[in-house]
């Protein structure tokens, strides 16, 4: 039997169980490796995992790159250090201990893509790292015909055989074969059998099993390792349907197997270890991630195991760019991607000195201003003149400056503030509605040449006929009406204004 109750304590045992949980969600980032796809993928995912889009907190002192591969060979280039470190795939992880070194196990469950794990794998093979790969059976990639989960597909036995054959990665049976008899009325016993035969005939060598969490799991509470007769006790909390699970009002016996019977050696779950990491965790919404692991924390005996998936990492992007922008109330903007410019009208009068910017950069970037990060809709800045945002790529590697230039609008009002006939006027009215104006003077004004004083609104200019008119210079011939027509400092809106003086 594989699981010794007296060297694995039913609360760390469930304690472990809850670590890697059974939460396996599909990462809303594109992958931008450019090795080429060994096995067709398909959009339905019947492996019943939850896709969710990976969010970062941009309100942290610097966003970190969580889940990219160059994040994971930092950590792995730590862990390199033998004299401190053993890192093995699992099936060697639970056969060795050592009191002076801290041992650890790799483990990672493939769950939705195999080229991404096949990339993945690819990490840890150029810096001389092995590790587990668990194939899940109800996955696309591993169905011929993703409407019947009992057909295999024999595309992903190359890809398994390079590496496992050539980059001496260990391949593991991902286990949901609950799932696969009360969900899909199919014989769990008979399938592992026939799947397995078909597995190591064509030379994958699978002695280790790691139980899957299907959405099922949660729904009708029951856990895939149930299947095995040595991992139906101990219960695991809110998992307590080991020996019959209750769906559509019955009640259906869960069929179940040896390890031994299949030549299966060990369940991941029931490994002796005293530590686990998932990034299968979240805490508070937040996904755990391998920079969250704190290596001082742990201590020579330490046997630890650290369970990655890899649809949630991706290679690290290389742009830089501010990919949308605009300022609250803004009138428009433009964007010069060549230039890295960006230019911002607010409408006219707009008070410059506090503005708030809402902003998309490039996947996993961020942006600093004068060494202050920023950060989206919460970030004010004075734009009175050009300001400079700096945008350092997801791979932290590159960084790109873009100038933003916010510009108010040219004033479209067209009016007269003021109008006055010097040393004759007696009173005034000025209708911004009719847009005219009525000045009353005194008796010894003479109407053909009288001068006038006059404020129009910002920017603007006043004319008669081709004739533009400067404020208390020169006289107007008012015996008639006269007609202004003012032009706003925007040169396309105008007004005309009609002016009478009377006695």
């Amino acid at each position: 039997m594989i699981f010794r109750k007296n060297r694995i304590p039913h609360l760390i045992l469930s304690l472990l169980i809850v670590c890697f949980c059974f939460i396996n969600s599909l990462s809303g980032q594109k992958n931008n490796s450019k090795i080429p796809n060994i096995i067709s993928k398909e959009s339905n995912l019947r492996q019943d995992t939850t896709p969710e889009m990976k969010t970062r907190n941009f309100m942290a002192a610097e966003p970190d790159t969580n889940f990219t591969w160059e994040k994971y060979a930092a950590f792995l280039h730590k862990v390199s250090d033998t004299s401190k470190y053993v890192v093995l795939p699992l099936n060697e992880f639970r056969q060795t201990f050592n009191s002076k070194k801290i041992v650890i196990g790799l483990r990672h469950d493939i769950d939705n893509d195999l080229n991404i794990a096949y990339q993945f794998s690819e990490i840890e093979s150029k810096l001389g790292f092995r590790s587990t790969y668990f194939i899940l059976h109800t996955a696309t990639y591993y169905l011929s015909n993703s409407n019947n989960m009992s057909i295999h597909a024999e595309s992903i036995i190359p890809i398994l055989k390079k590496m496992q054959d050539e980059k001496h990665f260990e391949i593991g049976w991902h286990n949901d074969l609950v799932t696969l008899q009360v969900i899909y009325n199919i014989n769990p016993v008979t399938f592992l059998h026939n799947e397995l035969k078909w597995l190591r005939s064509n030379g994958i060598n699978i002695v280790g099993t790691a139980s899957h969490g299907s959405n099922y799991c949660k729904v009708y509470h029951y856990l895939n390792y149930y299947f095995f007769e040595e991992c139906t006790f101990p219960l695991v909390p809110n998992f307590d349907n080991n020996i019959t699970v209750p769906i559509g009002g019955k009640h259906i016996a869960v069929i179940k197997g040896k390890l031994n019977d299949f030549g299966l050696q060990y369940e991941a779950y029931f490994l002796n270890n005293n530590k686990a990491f998932s990034d299968a965790t979240k805490i508070n919404g937040v996904r755990w991630d391998i920079g969250m692991l704190d290596l001082n924390q742990l201590q020579a005996g330490d046997r630890v195991i650290i369970l990655l998936h890899p649809i949630h990492w991706h290679k690290a992007s290389e742009y830089a760019n501010i990919e949308s922008f605009s300022i609250t109330g803004q009138k428009s903007s433009s964007m010069d991607a060549v230039n890295s410019k960006i230019i911002v009208e607010m409408p006219y009068g707009t008070n410059k000195s506090s503005l708030l910017a809402g902003y998309t950069l490039s996947p996993g970037a961020y942006a600093k201003v004068s060494g202050k990060l920023q950060v989206s809709k919460v970030t004010k800045n004075n734009f009175n003149n050009p300001l400079t945002y700096t945008v350092y790529a997801e791979n932290r590697d590159i960084q790109k400056e873009w100038t933003i230039y916010v510009q108010n609008a040219k004033n479209s009002e067209c009016d007269f503030v003021s109008f006055v006939i010097p040393d004759f006027t007696r009173s005034i009215s000025i209708n911004n509605n009719e847009k005219t104006i009525q000045v009353e003077v005194t008796e010894n004004a003479y109407l053909k040449h009288l001068p006038v004083k006059f404020k129009l609104s910002p920017g603007t200019s006043a004319w008669i006929g081709n004739r533009e008119l400067i404020s208390n210079s020169g006289t107007i011939n008012f015996t008639e009406r006269v007609q202004f027509r003012v032009l706003a400092e925007d040169g396309i809106t105008s007004d005309i204004w009609t002016v009478t003086i009377q006695k």
